[in-house]
């Protein structure tokens, strides 16, 4: 065959005995991989979200992908039963932050229920909830400063789930059934409630990148495709 430009032909053949090669070692990695655990370092992931940008969906998507477990809500069930507290008065201190005055009200009332239960004792909870889930292992943390609570664990993979402002608005109207305005105004609430607790319990900034390992932006990826980008860096 008539060469048309010199070394067109050593080129093609070089680039096609590359794609071979890669081909038959990608063979040989998945056929060495079939009825092998998975091993990684990762024993635990963080992931912090943006309400509306699919985060829940997401450690659910990864959890279930690995066989972990994803802990939610389950971690406010964890503070109470470890303090021994109704899971309303945990729920009130979840992710908010409270000023001096409301929280030294809030004392007071709860004391008349039997027991004490305010900011320090919520925070000290957390900590001690979050470390055992992390030691434990095969987790998934969604949300509550996980990240910076568990700063210094090599073992964690810390992920916050990002989306812009108009893409979460139009998620949470259908989500929770209301116009576009009251959507944003509660959506603005708690997207500041979320960064005063953080401020609060562990004086950083929750929007801050370098305090995270992978940040998604989901305004054009699925939950799946997002939990495949975090699968592959575990």
């Amino acid at each position: 065959m008539p060469q048309t430009k010199s070394g067109e032909h050593y080129e093609s053949a070089h680039l096609i005995e590359r794609q071979m090669i890669l081909h038959e070692a990608r063979d040989r990695m998945t056929r060495e991989g079939q009825g092998t655990s998975r091993i990684t370092r990762y024993r635990f992931v963080t992931l912090s979200r943006q309400v509306g940008s699919l985060g829940s969906e997401i450690a659910q998507e990864v959890a279930g992908r690995l066989g972990w477990r994803a802990f939610d809500r389950e971690i406010v069930d964890h503070i109470a039963q470890s303090a021994h507290v109704r899971q309303r008065l945990v729920e009130q201190l979840d992710e908010k932050a409270q000023n001096l005055i409301h929280e030294t009200v809030r004392r007071v009332l709860r004391m008349a229920e039997g027991g004490s239960f305010g900011l320090e004792e919520y925070h000290d909870g957390l900590l001690r909830t979050l470390a055992g889930l992390a030691a434990h292992g095969e987790a998934i943390l969604v949300g509550r400063g996980a990240n910076f609570a568990l700063r210094g664990h090599t073992e964690g993979l810390h992920v916050r789930v990002v989306s812009s402002d108009e893409v979460r608005i139009e998620r949470l109207c259908r989500r929770w059934q209301l116009p576009p305005s009251e959507a944003a105004r509660r959506m603005c609430v708690i997207d500041a409630e979320r960064a005063n607790f953080v401020r609060h319990h562990f004086k950083q900034d929750i929007e801050a990148t370098k305090s995270y390992d992978l940040i998604v932006n989901t305004d054009y990826i699925t939950p799946q495709q997002a939990a495949l980008a975090i699968l592959a860096l575990i």
